[in-house]
């Protein structure tokens, strides 16, 4: 396995590493990313901004705006977020892809004492409450599953800044956003900061797996940049105009 490493916080930056490793750059190793970012909603491929978003609390509060290319719904993500990137080669269906890494996400954070099930297709709970979300696009090559850990990430943004969807959230008695999620940090014993909690789970994902770590080079971050501003920094394609 091949950890990549860079320390930027900026969505559209990690999106665009995940669109060069999956479309274009050629290998048969898988990739692990975990980052942070500063306050950003990232939409799904398919979502309308508007209907996801309170634009006007967004840019009130220097919350960016930023759409992935895998679907799903608009997540919150703050310097109390985690995510996660896995990038492989597609050897087999999609799915499967989707759920061995959820299988192991899973595994290392119920070894770090965090009680986490699975709910669902996508979602991955702490006492019925949410704490993550994740979602997948595929080259015709490689396939990318991504999502989040919501560690120490302020709620009370989260709840204002995204726009409830009442079709989802009616069916399972939910009242509001607030009342579907939580973090993670007060189900453990110990409150670890959040470059502690990242440490941990990079060693169990790590764990058993022979690693290598990556820099990106000059020239991939080359492409990289092409990609950034043709694509995941371009408001044109953030909010679907």
């Amino acid at each position: 396995m091949v950890f990549i490493e860079n320390d930027s916080n900026d969505a559209a930056f990690h999106f665009s590493v995940e669109d060069f490793f999956t479309r274009f750059y050629r290998s048969d190793s898988t990739f692990l990313m975990l980052w942070q970012t500063e306050k950003t909603v990232m939409l799904g491929n398919n979502q309308f901004a508007d209907s996801e978003v309170d634009i006007d609390f967004a840019l009130e509060n220097e919350i960016a705006i930023r759409r992935r290319s895998s679907g799903g719904g608009a997540i919150f993500t703050d310097p109390g977020t985690l995510l996660y990137t896995v990038i492989e080669p597609l050897v087999k269906e999609a799915s499967v892809h989707r759920e061995e890494v959820a299988a192991a996400v899973i595994e290392s954070l119920c070894k770090m004492g965090v009680p986490a099930v699975r709910e669902g297709r996508n979602d991955i709970l702490i006492d019925g409450r949410k704490i993550s979300g994740f979602a997948q696009y595929a080259s015709g090559t490689h396939v990318c599953t991504h999502g989040s850990l919501l560690y120490d990430t302020d709620l009370e943004v989260l709840t204002k800044v995204l726009i409830p969807n009442d079709s989802k959230l009616r069916p399972k008695g939910i009242t509001s956003i607030r009342s579907r999620v939580t973090n993670i940090k007060p189900h453990l014993d110990h409150k670890y900061s959040i470059l502690e909690f990242i440490y941990m789970l990079r060693n169990e994902l790590l764990h058993g797996n022979e690693v290598t770590t990556y820099k990106l080079s000059v020239d991939d971050l080359k492409h990289v940049d092409q990609i950034y501003h043709e694509k995941y920094s371009n408001r044109k394609w953030n909010l679907g105009l």
